[in-house]
């Protein structure tokens, strides 16, 4: 018998209730349990703001708040990427063994990660208030920008989830890339612009083919989503005063991001039901 097509109602009570179980379940039985989730940004955070601030810090306000929110953010969105791959993997049994839509265990890996995410960001808004930051209610806004980069993460590593079985190399592959846009993204130095972005996205082919390779490389800093989206959390939070995003703009990424999880969304669907036979 052809088993029944899941509601719209299971299959976000199935969501959630993946999504939890990995979280508590992720560091059961680990001496430090849930504080493995902050070691690695915070040690990340602790060498950039001690070796590399010296250098920067003096040209960017409230630095530390800065470099921590970076940081936060960047690690949403590659632990929830590579997660995606891992998944496969992980959860095989599931996969080879059971009619659940593979994009419930997908979303699934999503929202432990949106979890984990939202108390990396309540310990920032307790640093930002430790150290005497201002924090308008703009700050709320953050709850956009988890969205977007959940939204964001999501789309591309459902594309590198699609083919990760066919080609086992993939996630060596990935973790090669995200090396290299770690230190194409301002995390640990300024964002710098000299136009709105959807100026420069409406300009960027023509800037594109009259750039020299470090042009290049600029305006690819300047352009990608990670970028954007990570400023504007900056520009929600401790720039607020002075440059809080439009509601255009926020619409605009907001799009890109959309338009990237659906991409990936048909990518997976359309490649899902030959995971079986690829194991």
């Amino acid at each position: 018998m052809r088993p029944r097509p899941f509601t719209l109602a299971q299959s976000t009570a199935t969501i959630l209730a993946l999504g939890w179980s990995d979280f508590v379940l992720k560091y059961r039985g680990s001496i430090l349990g849930y504080f493995w989730a902050l070691i690695n940004p915070l040690v990340k955070f602790g060498v950039i703001l001690y070796i590399f601030g010296p250098y920067v810090s003096p040209s960017i306000p409230q630095y530390p708040l800065y470099l921590f929110l970076g940081i936060i953010i960047w690690e949403h969105f590659a632990n929830t990427t590579t997660g995606c791959m891992n998944m496969l993997f992980e959860k095989s049994q599931i996969i080879k063994h059971l009619s659940l839509p593979k994009i419930i265990l997908i979303l699934s890996v999503g929202w432990t990660n949106l979890l984990i995410f939202v108390t990396h960001i309540m310990i920032f808004l307790l640093f930002a208030w430790v150290r005497g930051a201002y924090l308008s209610l703009s700050s709320l806004a953050l709850v956009i920008i988890a969205v977007q980069m959940t939204l964001l993460a999501l789309g591309i590593g459902m594309m590198l989830a699609s083919y990760t079985l066919k080609y086992r190399d993939l996630p060596h592959l990935w973790t090669v890339i995200t090396q290299f846009l770690f230190w194409l993204t301002p995390v640990m130095y300024a964002y710098k612009t000299t136009s709105p972005a959807l100026a420069r996205l409406a300009s960027f082919g023509h800037g594109l083919m009259d750039a020299s390779p470090v042009g290049a490389i600029r305006l690819f800093i300047e352009l990608q989503p990670l970028a954007i989206v990570i400023n504007d959390a900056r520009r929600f939070t401790l720039y607020a005063a002075s440059s809080a995003p439009s509601l255009i703009h926020i619409a605009g990424v907001s799009m890109v991001c959309t338009v990237m999880f659906l991409a990936g969304t048909a990518v997976f669907q359309r490649r899902s039901p030959f995971f079986p036979q690829e194991y």
